[in-house]
This record gives structure tokens, C-alpha cells and sequence, in this order.
């Protein structure tokens, strides 16, 4: 799953990244005004205001979400079954920009965070969901089974998009294109990934800063 995760990456080096990805033009950035637009966040949780990239008259737009659909703030969707489920009838998908995430794994009663970023340290994009209720854009991420190499930490993960894929799922042929890149059981992934261990204090949502990124014993 994937219940908290990090975006530092500014806007405009986002759409820079979008347009090498997608071989675009100029990606427009929308909502420019909302809570928190632009501001790094280091301890992203549900119910926030994220950016998120979406296909708008046939052409990519960054603009604003709050992340968590309602009306009990469902902030994943397993990748094999969201198509399937009434709350996301009628969701058109987007991508979800994010320096990494965190997980926690269990060591008796003591619970340890763990942040996975690109080795590379660009910007990855999950797939995700999104739908417009009461006025609101809500977003969801997509998860899958987790990779082999990354069982260890969690048996699900964000469905991370490569260039090509992302594409695909941005302005898909078909709901069975989008399904299969949903649920595909091995996606390819853009960059390699590395997890580290972080401070447990990103339990809390109030703490927000670069420290929280900092590896620990």
C-alpha cells in the first residue's frame, strides 16, 4: 500500500521531466493558487492537496487534487480490482508525482519507516484515479503487488509508470489497456529503486521537513 509519501520535485521541474517523458509541448500547470501548491512536502498523507497529472482536452495538464476519495478518504486502489469497484465509476486516470514513499515493517512491537526513492533521484510517476465529486478533484494511487526485490518491505507498492507507460495511461485506447497496465503482475519500473531507514518520527503527520529523509541505524 501506500499511505504516505514525499514530493519535493517543484513544479516546473516536474513538467520538464513530463515533457522529456511524454515528447510534449509546454504541460500547463492549473491551480496554481491552492493550499500548498509548490511547496515541498516531505510527509505527503491523505486528505492533502497533491498535484497530480492528468489528460485534459487531449493534452497534459499539473494541477491540484485532494488525495483520498470520499467518504472514507480511499487513498489506494488495488491495480487488479479498481475497475471493478462502484466508488471509482466514472474516475479517468492520472499520474502521481513523488520523490519516493515510505513503508513500515514490523520488528515485534516496534514499527520502523522506510523511504524508497528512484537510485537516481528523479521523480517517479504512479498511476492513479481521479474523479471530480461536489466540485472536488479526488485522487487515488494505484498499487500492485509488489516486485520480488521489494517483498521484504511490503506485498504491495505504488504502480510506478515508465515513460513509455505513462503515456499509455494518460490517454489510453481502451479500459482493457488501462487494466492490464493496472494490473499487471510484473510491471517494469522507470529507475531502480533504493529503501532506506528513516527517523520514526514520520508516524507523525505534523513533522514536514528534508530531516526526515535522513537515513538512521
Amino acid at each position: 500500500m501506500c499511505g504516505r509519501y514525499v514530493l519535493f520535485t517543484h513544479p516546473e521541474a516536474l513538467t520538464t521531466a513530463i515533457q522529456g517523458w511524454l515528447g510534449s509541448g509546454q504541460v500547463p500547470i492549473v491551480g496554481r493558487n491552492k493550499a500548498g501548491a509548490g511547496t515541498p512536502n516531505y510527509n505527503v498523507a491523505p486528505t492533502h492537496t497533491v498535484p497530480i497529472l492528468r489528460d485534459y482536452k487531449d493534452k497534459p495538464i499539473l494541477g491540484p487534487s485532494t488525495w483520498g476519495y470520499p467518504p472514507n478518504t480511499v487513498f489506494n486502489a488495488r491495480g487488479e480490482t479498481a475497475f471493478d469497484k462502484p466508488l471509482f465509476s466514472g474516475s479517468v486516470p492520472c499520474a502521481v508525482p513523488m520523490d519516493g514513499w515510505y513503508e513500515w515493517t514490523k520488528d515485534g512491537t516496534k514499527k520502523q519507516p522506510w523511504f524508497t526513492s528512484s537510485t537516481d533521484g528523479e521523480p517517479l510517476f504512479a498511476a492513479g484515479l481521479c474523479s471530480a465529486r461536489e466540485g472536488v478533484l479526488y485522487s487515488t494511487i494505484i498499487t500492485t503487488a509488489a516486485l520480488p526485490e521489494m517483498e521484504w518491505l511490503h506485498h504491495r507498492m505504488p504502480r510506478i509508470l515508465t515513460g513509455e507507460e505513462l503515456h499509455h495511461w494518460l490517454a489510453p485506447e481502451s479500459e482493457g489497456e488501462l487494466r492490464e497496465l493496472a494490473g499487471a503482475s510484473r510491471p517494469a519500473i522507470p529507475q531502480h529503486l533504493t529503501s532506506r531507514k528513516v527517523t520514526t518520527k514520520v508516524g507523525n503527520v505534523s513533522n514536514n521537513g528534508p530531516e526526515l529523509l535522513d537515513e538512521v541505524e
